[in-house]
């Protein structure tokens, strides 16, 4: 279930962060936007986590949680990318391996997710005429690992945002 891949992939990032030598823990759900927090000699940083069971479709979203949509009739018109959303939030994908050590981790700001968010659904919109096949009014959008390649294992941008 989606429930139980989200607690598994925030236990593996409070592991994987611990191994590190940074103090992390997971909030259970209990805050909006933030899944973990991060803590290392006196700064913190919140984490947002994504989970996806290997050999998953992909990390799927509201795209109208990051971008302007008009909705025209049946039509979608992609206006831009939202003002409020928080491009700096470090956000950690993770795909749940099969067994231990064949997890994938993938590290960026929101703002990087936004941005392919943003081109995704456009190019999924221009092809389809701006109209949405199975339902118009739907904004369900999704990024594939392949999206995340050049983020693997970009601890450093934790390291860097806890200083």
């Amino acid at each position: 279930s989606t429930q139980l891949s989200g607690q598994i992939g925030e236990n593996l990032l409070v592991a994987e962060l611990g191994r590190r030598g940074i103090i992390a823990t997971s909030l259970a759900g209990n805050v909006p936007d933030i899944d973990v927090l991060a803590y290392q000699e006196g700064e913190s940083i919140p984490i947002q986590v994504k989970a996806l069971r290997k050999g998953g479709f992909g990390f799927a979203v509201e795209a109208k949680h990051y971008l302007e949509i008009e909705q025209d009739g049946d039509v979608q018109i992609v206006k831009g990318k939202r003002d409020d959303v928080d491009r700096k939030l470090i956000f950690v994908l993770i795909v749940i391996g099969n067994e231990i050590g064949e997890d994938k981790f993938y590290i960026c700001e929101q703002g990087f997710i936004q941005d392919t968010i943003f081109k995704n659904h456009k190019a999924y919109l221009e092809k389809h005429n701006g109209v949405r096949p199975k339902n118009p009014k739907s904004t369900h959008c999704s990024y594939l690992e392949s999206d995340l390649l050049e983020h693997q294992d970009n601890w450093d941008l934790i390291k860097n945002a806890i200083k």
